[in-house]
């Protein structure tokens, strides 16, 4: 019997498209190289597509999915896993003609939660998605990640890696995510003092808070990678680093994935989203904002509550202390060698 051909939907954003590996990955495993995968993904986030394992071809579009219609029809999937759930997704689906398993979104629900109706967490994305593997028989893998893709810095980059370090991904989408300068100027002066070497991630919008950091260093124990790498390359960081500091970011996804010790951190958005790390490292810590409740004050980060009120944004309320305390008991911890 002829292995199925699936096509694999997801148009945004980074973590999210590193949040569909374990499908990819459950697929290939359950009907081996003779079943196609095919991922179509926004062209501005084709690095994060480079990362999932498993695909035999990544389709690009720039302004809309009719740019990828005439090729997709001609390589006759048949079925396409929409883990979008918009309006474009919704029109290539049509397009093709295609039996098509959408995912849950949990719109209503996760709205629910921002208002303060829902107690209740939703299920996490990851989850949500492999259901839409369920009428197909396939299991969630041992190992669900599989191997996200990697790729050494090249020979001209300029910087190289220390030897030991660890990594603080300095970018995010909205504000309500972002550790705030203040924050980060005291941490990396703590592991600094401590000799721990830090070794900044981001893109071409973190250089400015990159820039700032390091010139407050008491010590110059600080690389910057920011709008330097490409998210092959960010990975490898991540791979080869002690822990993982980060927000609800792509980054933080990037790093669990990789089963790299991970310090979460979390603002204006909360776990019970559904889109907190999946099946981290074991000593993965997670912090939230003290003082304010587990409310998500917007579904993305956008907003927060708080300042709408003249307050503070939540992720003020994580603390520096909280944050060298956490990361100190995971470089300690008997986990990170397991």
């Amino acid at each position: 019997m002829k292995a199925p051909r699936f096509l694999i939907v997801r148009f945004s954003s980074i973590g999210d498209i590193i949040l569909s590996a374990p499908i990819i990955h459950a697929i290939r495993e359950h009907y081996g190289s003779e079943s196609r995968i095919d991922f179509v993904t926004l062209n501005r986030f084709s690095g994060a597509a480079d990362l999932l394992p498993g695909l035999d071809a990544i389709h690009l579009v720039e302004k809309t999915t009719s740019e990828v219609v005439p090729a997709l029809k001609a390589l006759e999937f048949d079925y396409m896993i929409d883990l979008h759930g918009s309006v474009r997704s919704r029109s290539l689906s049509k397009a093709l003609d295609i039996l098509t398993f959408k995912i849950n979104k949990q719109t209503f629900q996760r709205l629910a939660l921002v208002l303060g109706i829902r107690k209740n967490p939703i299920q996490h994305f990851v989850e949500r998605s492999l259901n839409l593997l369920i009428p197909f028989g396939i299991p969630t893998p041992s190992h669900p990640w599989g191997d996200l893709k990697s790729k050494p810095l090249s020979a001209d980059s300029p910087c190289s890696l220390p030897s030991s370090y660890i990594t603080i991904a300095l970018g995010a989408a909205h504000i309500g995510k972002v550790i705030p300068e203040s924050t980060l100027i005291e941490i990396c002066n703590e592991f600094s003092s401590q000799n721990i070497h830090v070794v900044f991630v981001g893109g071409q919008d973190s250089i400015p808070l990159a820039t700032k950091i390091i010139s407050s260093n008491l010590n110059g124990a600080i690389t910057s990678f920011c709008g330097k790498t490409t998210l092959q390359e960010t990975a490898h960081i991540l791979k080869n680093s002690k822990l993982a500091i980060g927000g609800d970011t792509g980054a933080m996804h990037i790093a669990a994935a990789l089963n790299v010790p991970l310090l979460s951190i979390w603002g204006c958005t909360r776990p019970t989203l559904g889109l907190s790390p999946w099946r981290p490292h074991r000593a993965t810590i997670t912090l939230l904002p003290q003082d304010r409740d587990l409310r998500p004050c917007s579904r993305h980060g956008a907003k927060c509550r708080f300042k709408s009120r003249g307050q503070d944004l939540c992720i003020h309320h994580v603390s520096p202390s909280r944050i060298i305390d956490a990361a100190t008991h995971i470089l300690n911890s008997d986990q990170l060698h397991k």
